[in-house]
């Protein structure tokens, strides 16, 4: 398996990857979506089949200059579920995150979702209290970037 972000120009393949969405993209919104440096976009293939993703969107703080990467979605196809897809895209993410100089990334989801928690709490997401709803997973705390 190997996971990619996807840029202005791979409109086709977030086509070809409907299947994974709650609602079929368009080519325009997503060409829109992909020609915004904020978000994110990562697919997880397995040959030349998409068979997972995770999008997210960068948010700017107003007590630090340090960006933070809300994570908004996350999916993998049902014969490719518990094989280690979702926590590949997550922790290509972070990776992804902690190289551009991001403080922290998060997610929320609700505390019954047993999956999700799991998958959060497994690849290092913290929560403040065992009734939040926001997972969160510190990068660079304390840190200011480079000027």
């Amino acid at each position: 398996m190997r996971v990619r972000r996807l840029l202005s120009g791979d409109e086709l393949a977030v086509l070809h990857a409907a299947h994974l969405f709650d609602e079929p993209p368009g080519l325009a919104a997503v060409r829109a979506y992909l020609s915004d440096d904020r978000n994110v976009l990562l697919l997880a293939f397995e040959g030349s089949e998409a068979v997972g993703f995770v999008r997210g969107t960068e948010l700017l703080q107003l007590a630090s200059r340090r960006r933070q990467m809300f994570v908004y979605e996350i999916g993998v196809d049902k014969p490719f579920r518990r094989r280690g897809v979702a926590t590949a895209l997550i922790k290509a993410l972070l990776q992804d995150c902690r190289e551009r100089g991001f403080e922290e990334a998060f997610v929320f989801t609700d505390p019954a979702n047993v999956p999700a928690v799991e998958l959060y709490r497994s690849t290092g997401a913290l929560t403040e209290t065992p009734a939040d709803r926001m997972f969160v997973y510190p990068l660079h705390s304390g840190l200011e970037p480079p000027v």
